[in-house]
């Protein structure tokens, strides 16, 4: 039998009566040097983990090779949870779960929350220790969560995370790095992005990011429907402010909602979705760059952190760019190629997701209801048809707007 034992900050105490036992009777022990340093009294055979000969596949083979002469247990040693970015994922994955009991103490994250005393409910993990960070995906994680927990390593430090995080234009965000804890040089540093950026820390160490309390947002960040006036756009081009208003009612934005908007144009929609899911993503998916000029004007004046621009033609320009999948998707373009992005959309599209296409010729509004039936989605089509007054010396009159079909599909 192979047992994968984590052990807490605290060392050996931290281990329980059944798991000492099993580290004493077992014939082969596999850990970090200082794990192993521990039990370094027993008979067991000792493998430290790190270097040439302390590489996964070194660390297998001699697994497979004591079992073939022994009836001893071997016993893997890992920090906290063996199955939180530990070693029990590869243990497993190469011996086959019958073969392996994993024992979990309790995680470095949770010893992290534990001394700043708070909650980590809604808790995304991340590491960057020892692999290709993908500073991009990283970002777009750390966006569309509360909190966010980083194992990092010497390249990926916590500087190297808070100025990505800095260039992405992600605001609100807290950053705590813990180092070496259980250590006697535990140091725990709290400051924004731009003060830790500015740092360097040791090489053991976890990064939390926790953006700010929805609590704390303005009062008026649940309310939709902004004045036209506000938005900086090009002839005109924008979602009237009442065509807006219902298109948003249709895709239902919650805190925590990740939303695409594809053919954004000034992203007067983008900016108010953002504003409803201030724990959220919104990805802006504009092909003009005048437009997308105006994007980031609004995304500026609004002060809006939770926008990520993508430029190019949908929907090839989403592909491989590993987006975190929606829970809304509104179309406001597409035209010829509006069947593509549906297709598309609709397969990324998270199950109960809302998608919602607002349509200005009869073709557009044919093509999505059409997509829509034979996907066999529950649809809605609306006409919204607005005119607002406009003054004729002392008199007014109603001037009309383009009728616009809002189209909206629920995913089973």
């Amino acid at each position: 039998m192979i047992y994968v034992i984590g052990i807490g900050i605290q060392g050996k105490e931290s281990l329980t009566t059944r798991a000492l036992g099993i580290i004493e009777r077992a014939g082969l022990i596999v850990g970090g040097h200082r794990h192993i340093e521990e039990f370094s009294g027993l008979k067991a055979g000792l493998v430290p983990i790190g270097g040439a000969k302390g590489s996964l596949p070194e660390i297998a083979s001699r697994i497979e090779s004591h079992l073939r002469k022994s009836k001893k247990d071997v016993v893997v040693l890992a920090t906290g949870d063996p199955l939180l970015f530990g070693i029990a994922d590869f243990i497993i994955k190469k011996f086959g779960k019958k073969k392996v009991e994993v024992i979990p103490n309790v995680s470095v994250v949770q010893e992290a929350f534990a001394r700043i005393k708070e909650n980590w409910n809604g808790l995304r993990v991340l590491s960057v220790h020892g692999r290709d960070a993908d500073l991009k995906g990283l970002c777009r994680e750390a966006a569309s969560h509360p909190k966010t927990a980083v194992f990092t390593d010497s390249v990926t430090t916590p500087s190297v995370i808070a100025r990505a995080l800095m260039d992405s234009g992600l605001q609100g965000v807290r950053a705590v790095v813990f180092e070496d804890l259980g250590a006697p040089k535990e140091r725990i540093t709290r400051g924004t992005l731009r003060e830790i950026a500015r740092r360097e820390f040791s090489p053991f160490n976890l990064v939390l990011l926790l953006k700010d309390p929805v609590e704390d947002a303005p009062e008026d960040s649940n309310r939709f429907g902004l004045p036209d006036r506000l938005f900086s756009h090009s002839s005109g081009m924008i979602t009237k402010e009442e065509i807006r208003v219902v298109a948003l009612s249709k895709m239902a934005v919650e805190k925590n909602s990740v939303v695409w908007d594809i053919g954004s144009g000034c992203g007067s929609v983008a900016i108010e979705a953002a504003r409803l899911a201030r724990a959220g993503l919104v990805y802006a998916i504009e092909k003009k760059r005048s437009r997308l000029a105006d994007i980031r004007k609004n995304r500026k004046s609004f002060d809006i952190s939770n926008i990520e621009i993508l430029e190019g033609v949908a929907p090839a320009c989403l592909e491989g760019k590993g987006l975190v999948r929606p829970d809304v998707v509104f179309v406001g373009g597409g035209g010829a190629g509006i069947k593509e992005i549906l297709g598309y959309a609709s397969n990324e599209l998270r199950p109960g997701g809302r998608m919602v296409v607002n349509a200005v010729t009869i073709e557009t509004a044919h093509s999505a209801m059409d997509f829509l039936k034979k996907a066999k989605w529950e649809r809605e089509l609306s006409l919204v048809n607005i005119a607002r007054a406009k003054d004729l010396g002392e008199l007014s009159l109603l001037s009309a707007h383009n009728p616009v079909f809002i189209i909206k599909g629920v995913k089973p």
